[in-house]
């Protein structure tokens, strides 16, 4: 009883010192890049379903800035699934590589699984790539990847610091607000193709199911299949 205790509240430790760790980097994000941040760290990223010539939506994917806070939205999407999977799993067939036990160990599981996210992220910019180019789409190949990692940065940052609050007032976590933020995420990633569909869809001289087919292609779908796996996986 008193080391299942001590695991749980070392575990705890973790997920807190990975958060301030997260949200120190924001910080100093903040300072370093300010015009930069301003113009990813916006409203619009996650709710302006019209194209704005900004800043942060002007970034090519492979420059330097875009590189850092692509990376940023990778380490915080890292902190929430291992935050999710804890919480809901933990005692219920969660892979030991994702299981939060061990302070030390808990940053590098932080970081590993960060790592496997990245590459994700530009494996997806290779799909929105070649659906592009198949779709005759080349201009919003750019602007498309941009603004999906844009979108992703904030809303994580919003959920990065509701878990922030979360590890800081509770030692067990409430099981109904992990599954909030799960259920939020999940949507958050469907909502994220409507969002790209409808700048698209004002943006462009296409018809609606020509850019519903290329969403489809690129964001919905492989979403779903995504799910599927991972459902079956816990079954």
């Amino acid at each position: 009883m008193i080391y299942s205790q001590l695991v749980r509240a070392e575990g705890r430790d973790a997920f807190i010192v990975i958060a301030i760790i997260l949200l120190c980097t924001y910080a100093v994000s903040r300072a370093v890049f300010p015009k930069v941040f301003s113009g990813i760290i916006a409203p619009n990223k996650l709710f302006g379903f019209r194209v704005r010539e900004d800043l942060g939506s002007n970034l090519r994917p492979f420059s330097s800035e875009h590189l850092y806070f692509t990376a940023l939205s990778s380490l915080s999407l890292s902190f929430v699934i291992l935050f999710i999977a804890n919480g809901l799993w933990k005692d219920n067939g969660l892979p030991e590589t994702l299981i939060v036990d061990h302070f030390g160990f808990a940053i590098l599981q932080w970081l590993g699984l960060f790592v496997v996210l990245n590459v994700l992220v530009y494996v997806k910019f290779l799909l929105i790539l070649g659906f592009g180019l198949l779709f005759d789409l080349r201009s919003t190949i750019s602007r498309h990847f941009v603004d999906m990692v844009n979108a992703s940065l904030v809303f994580f940052l919003i959920v990065l610091l509701f878990l922030a609050v979360i590890s800081f007032s509770s030692i067990v976590f409430p099981k109904n607000l992990i599954q909030f933020t799960l259920a939020a995420s999940i949507i958050f990633f469907y909502y994220r193709g409507f969002l790209i569909y409808m700048r698209m869809l004002n943006d462009r001289p296409h018809s609606k199911l020509f850019i519903f087919s290329y969403i489809c292609a690129t964001e919905l779908t492989p979403l779903t299949i995504g799910l599927v796996l991972i459902i079956n996986s816990q079954i």
